[in-house]
């Protein structure tokens, strides 16, 4: 039997969710894998007397966790600085790090991964919760030569647009209650504008296609413009809406992208509700792989934490600090893709030929299309098409083409609503 001695740094619902793992299956843990678990310091800003810490020692210094009792740090604070110091005094104690901090990861990883190459870092629990994506990657699947990784990879955002779409919620409402369930921050903004996801995908891209993490490199965009006409439109033409994160070889380049997104509404991944996360990995000799699971929670994140804990404690494996090699990560302008337009009008003739005049001159061409009778008493109407692929600079230019021309006209009824399409192949 082997003792592994713990410091967890921070006292959240995640640090929570570890003594409780623990308290719980330390016995099952201990069988399984011939490893006990022993918490023997635990160190927070604010003491929690309620939360039993299993008796360890505790400490509102984070220096405390590098004592000779510790034998894996584990970093559940969260936020970049103090994390990142806390690491990087770990790594030069010669003790592990397990950490869930993909803010942090996405960020600095390159540094910390290439310092103290001997001395192990794992993060599992950085991307998608409880899902074992890295391990899948890293382990698993490492004989593949990876093509595509695109999943749904933020549980706040999936849960705001299943309540749009299956109980007709307005956003606001939606996120209010995703708040209110504990799914949402008070200050959402990293959720539904999709840095938390680019975070996330910055990870997988990194590990999947053997490059640095390059999270300036993603392309960003989050869900507050997304309307339930356009989840109605989607469903009517055969999609459903997901926020999702999309990175893939293309050539000898990397495309990495966050986004919502038309997803194919037979598609596995277009039916991943509420706020469970998946990731679908494509790659030669496996093929298509789909992992699914809670993205988000003390408990489902803390499963994660000690499943890296229970992994460095059998192999005690270095790892890689430079075997990433740069590559040229595509601009979103030169990213190709279908499109979906929603384009608000007054209802007069002729409209609709302009429309289609428009892509025509950027050629564009049209695969299918939903103009509605106006409401009665009222004199607009949405035009709804959906393009065939075509490159994202290309597009952009016909969008503002269509908003001048439709100005001109005075027919305009607000802005034009577009939504990237994927089609998963």
């Amino acid at each position: 039997m082997k003792q592994v001695r713990l410091g967890i740094a921070g006292l959240g619902t995640v640090a929570q969710g570890v003594l409780s793992i623990i308290s719980m299956n330390g016995g099952k843990i201990r069988d399984r894998s011939g490893i006990e678990l022993k918490v023997t310091r635990v160190s927070s800003r604010t003491a929690k007397p309620e939360v039993d810490l299993l008796g360890a020692k505790f400490s509102q210094d984070l220096s405390d966790l590098v004592a000779d009792d510790v034998d894996i740090v584990l970093e559940l604070i969260g936020g970049e600085d103090v994390a990142r110091n806390l690491i990087e005094a770990a790594l030069d104690a010669n003790k592990p790090v397990v950490t869930a901090n993909k803010a942090l990861i996405a960020t600095y990883g390159n540094d910390l991964l290439s310092s103290n190459v001997n001395v192990p870092i794992k993060f599992e629990a950085a991307v998608a919760g409880a899902i074992p994506i890295i391990q899948a990657i890293q382990d698993a699947l490492i004989c593949n030569d990876f093509h595509q990784v695109v999943g749904i990879i933020n549980g706040t955002c999936n849960y705001i647009l299943t309540a749009m779409e299956e109980e007709d919620q307005p956003f606001a409402t939606a996120l209010s209650n995703a708040q209110a369930l504990g799914y949402a921050e008070a200050d959402p903004t990293f959720d539904i504008e999709g840095v938390d996801a680019a975070h996330k995908l910055t990870i997988l891209a990194g590990l999947a296609f053997d490059t640095p993490f390059e999270l300036e490199q993603v392309y960003v965009e989050g869900i507050t413009k997304i309307t339930a006409l356009d989840i109605e439109y989607a469903a009517e033409l055969g999609y459903r809406i997901k926020h999702v994160g999309v990175a893939k070889v293309v050539g000898a380049e990397v495309e990495a992208r966050v986004h919502p997104a038309l997803l194919p509404s037979g598609a596995l991944l277009a039916n991943v509700n509420g706020v469970a996360n998946a990731v679908v990995v494509r790659s030669d000799a496996a093929g298509q792989t789909l992992f699914s699971g809670p993205g988000a929670g003390g408990m489902a994140t803390a499963s994660s934490v000690l499943g890296d804990v229970v992994a460095l404690a059998r192999s005690g494996e270095s790892r890689d600090g430079g075997a990433r090699s740069k590559t040229r990560y595509i601009e979103i302008g030169e990213v190709i893709c279908s499109n979906y337009l929603r384009i608000p009008v007054r209802d007069k003739p002729g409209v609709f030929a302009q429309v289609a005049n428009t892509m025509s001159e950027h050629d564009i061409s049209i695969e299918a299309a939903i103009q509605k009778e106006p409401v009665a008493g009222s004199a607009f109407v949405d035009i709804v098409i959906v393009t065939h692929a075509v490159a994202e600079s290309v597009m952009e230019r016909a969008v503002a083409t269509l908003r001048e021309k439709l100005g001109e006209l005075e027919v305009s009824q607000g802005d034009i609503s577009r939504i990237r399409i994927e089609t998963l192949e």
